[in-house]
């Protein structure tokens, strides 16, 4: 496999340490307006070792539209859209994938998220510049309302489909802690001037299983 990912996020103790302070601040009426998980399709407890063929014995759930099938149940912008064309592989049987040209942007569904959610794979390619790189973005939402958006790494590909490195999602764990996180977003962001990326089948390991 000729991908590779930078992570370049770190953990933070200032993240930590806001989330804690917000969960003392909260006075105990405000758990009338907690943020919703999402729907009990999406926290669908089914896993699979999907990567085994990679070398990954890990368990993974697929996201929310993650396939990509039957219309964008991710949120699209920039040109950002859902193509005809299945990765080769079949993990999930489609006839779809998701495009993702310079400057766009894709953002899943929140799905269901506790303490031990480690990782996110999927499957790409690259169609455009070989200098283009596809950003990772985690996206974070409270019990108490709050949103922060985390760096999730980078990923090059090239022209060949294969399953993406380890997309971590450790930083969401600080919140998982507390007791705060409950639901999660990925984020898709295409980078680099005639960046043009396909995507597909989208999964998260649910269990802390590195």
């Amino acid at each position: 496999m000729r991908n590779r990912i930078g992570m370049r996020a770190a953990l933070t103790f200032t993240f930590a340490a806001v989330l804690l302070l917000a969960a003392f601040a909260a006075p105990a009426a405000a758990s009338a307006g907690l943020l919703s998980t999402g729907t009990a399709a999406e926290c669908d407890p089914d896993t699979t070792q999907v990567f085994s063929a990679w070398g990954d014995d890990a368990y993974y759930r697929l996201v929310p539209g993650g396939t990509f099938e039957g219309g964008a149940a991710w949120s699209l912008a920039g040109g950002a859209r859902v193509v005809a064309g299945n990765e080769p592989f079949r993990l999930v049987s489609g006839t779809h994938s998701l495009s993702l040209p310079a400057g766009s942007t894709a953002t899943s569904p929140a799905m269901c998220f506790a303490y031990g959610d480690w990782h996110s794979r999927f499957v790409v390619r690259n169609t455009g510049a070989t200098s283009g790189r596809l950003e990772v973005d985690v996206v974070v939402r409270s019990l108490l309302g709050l949103v922060s958006v985390l760096d999730g790494g980078e990923v090059r590909a090239d022209g060949t489909w294969d399953p993406s490195p380890e997309v971590s999602a450790f930083l969401t764990n600080v919140g998982g802690l507390t007791g705060l996180t409950k639901a999660v977003s990925f984020r898709l962001r295409a980078k680099g001037t005639g960046a043009l990326f396909q995507v597909d089948n989208v999964f998260l390991d649910p269990f802390r299983s590195r």
